[in-house]
């Protein structure tokens, strides 16, 4: 009887054992039991596609069997007149010239689900008209918890700051509702939660299968080192302006923008690369982008860099002509085109792999790699390699 009893003990501790083994080995796999963004083990995908299918990408996303919330992002750029913090003094951009900032639109109620529970009241608050300011952003508008901040269309409550990971590293989020009297509407991207017992593969064919053939589609799991967001291999703006400063601008005709003057005489040169010629360029991009290009020559690849198609470097302007769309990381002077007329925007790039892999290892990335490619495109992600 006792053998009988201690067996049967046995038996049951070790299938108590597997049971637990199983659920911690399901938990290395689908991290936490609900998707929530900033957690690399995350059952969370991103997905993105041009700007016509979109639309037709977050209807696939909904219907597909094994993906859970969807949530659908929009961002643009708001013009600030000027910002306070709770109970302080306002700063004001300077006389004629507003600051443009990344702002993030959500539908609340569907974003939420994406966002730690201690965090989901304060995105379903989004709804009542007011915003949240990601860290950095505060940082840069030294708010700390509550503020407003002044555009020419109104004032806008913040409600709160957040971790950068919650906002994709957007400077602000806000409504849809809210963000439309901005004037920033444009769908971007998609958040979908996999299911468990969904694979990122299988997610992968059955959008892809609710796109028109031949559509190229942008897919990515959370990890620890890259932002999560469509071009995570580029800086964010609020990265770019902690790291290069920030200017402020007014928007111009067609993508047009005008950088306040003193900005430009204080952060930009016009130099004479190796190779590329003359170009204005951020001061501090300028070695980076000298010593990569000496490296051509150096490496004996001088012949595969087209002289006299050098698309240049400053240049203050929208990601299109949409006023209220990205601002290029041209305007910043740490972004360059060359060997322009062989890989025109959206086509099939034509450029040498032995200089993208050169100019990436001097911390540069190439546009050649996004969904919509820019094979002429080069700009500053890292400190070279080595540095």
């Amino acid at each position: 009887m006792t053998t009988t009893r201690s067996y049967r003990a046995r038996r049951i501790g070790i299938l108590v054992l597997l049971v637990a083994a199983a659920g911690f080995a399901a938990n290395l796999f689908w991290g936490r039991a609900d998707p929530v963004l900033g957690d690399p083990k995350a059952p969370i995908l991103i997905t993105w596609t041009s700007e016509d299918n979109l639309p037709r990408l977050a209807e696939a996303a909904r219907a597909v069997d094994g993906i859970g919330a969807v949530a659908t992002a929009r961002n643009g750029v708001g013009w600030l007149d000027s910002w306070s913090p709770s109970g302080g003094a306002a700063t004001a951009a300077p006389e004629g010239f507003r600051v443009p900032i990344e702002v993030l639109a959500v539908v609340p109620a569907d974003y939420s689900a994406f966002v730690p529970e201690s965090h989901s009241a304060l995105f379903e608050g989004l709804a009542d008209g007011g915003a949240l300011l990601a860290q950095s952003g505060a940082e840069l508008r030294d708010i700390e918890s509550q503020g407003t901040l002044n555009f020419s269309q109104g004032a806008i409550p913040v409600e709160g700051v957040v971790p950068d990971s919650m906002l994709a590293s957007h400077e602000v989020v806000m409504s849809l509702e809210t963000a439309q009297t901005l004037g920033i509407s444009d769908l971007k991207y998609i958040l979908v939660e996999l299911e468990r017992g969904t694979s990122q593969g299988e997610a992968e064919q059955a959008l892809r299968a609710g796109l028109p053939d031949g559509s190229r589609l942008g897919l990515r799991a959370p990890d620890e080192e890259d932002v999560f967001r469509p071009g995570g291999t580029i800086l964010p703006q609020v990265e770019i302006k902690k790291r290069f400063g920030e200017f402020a601008a007014r928007p111009g005709s067609g993508r047009n923008i005008t950088i306040d003057p003193a900005w430009i005489l204080e952060n930009t040169t016009n130099v004479d690369f190796p190779l590329l010629g003359s170009g204005r360029c951020h001061n501090e991009v300028i070695p980076q982008i000298r010593s990569a290009f000496q490296d051509v020559i150096d490496r004996g690849h001088a012949d595969l860099v087209r002289r006299r198609d050098f698309g240049g470097c400053f240049a203050p302007r929208l990601l299109n002509s949409d006023p209220n769309s990205g601002i290029s990381h041209h305007s910043w002077g740490i972004a360059f085109d060359f060997n322009v007329s062989q890989n025109p925007y959206g086509v099939e790039p034509k450029m040498d792999e032995r200089l993208v892999e050169l100019l990436e290892s001097h911390g540069l990335t190439w546009g050649g790699h996004w969904v919509v490619p820019d094979g002429m495109h080069f700009e500053y992600l890292r400190e070279p390699s080595g540095s």
